[in-house]
């Protein structure tokens, strides 16, 4: 009788953290595109920002793309590039 028991909490579990991940795939898909967006505005116009910044700010977008899974990680990587281009502008 345990069993059933088992077997039907580990199916709603389950459930439950496929909704979640889900659920977060369009957050990281939307930081992903900015990743790209912010990259290729970085690449077209080298001559907008220093050298220095332009590094620092690749720096985060590489560990912003390492960590897609995780979306909150991904946005703060995101937002300390583009702080690291403010500062170079």
């Amino acid at each position: 009788m345990k069993k059933p028991i088992k077997i039907g909490l580990l199916a709603t579990v389950f459930s439950l953290s496929a909704s979640f991940s889900q659920a977060e795939i369009g957050i990281t898909d939307a930081c992903q595109e900015q990743v790209d967006e912010l990259l290729e505005k970085i690449n077209d116009n080298p001559d907008d920002y220093t050298p220095e910044s332009r590094a620092k700010a690749k720096k985060h977008l590489i560990a912003a793309k390492a960590k897609r899974v995780e979306a909150r990680k991904c946005r703060r990587h995101l937002m300390n590039a583009r702080k690291e281009l403010r500062k170079g502008k």
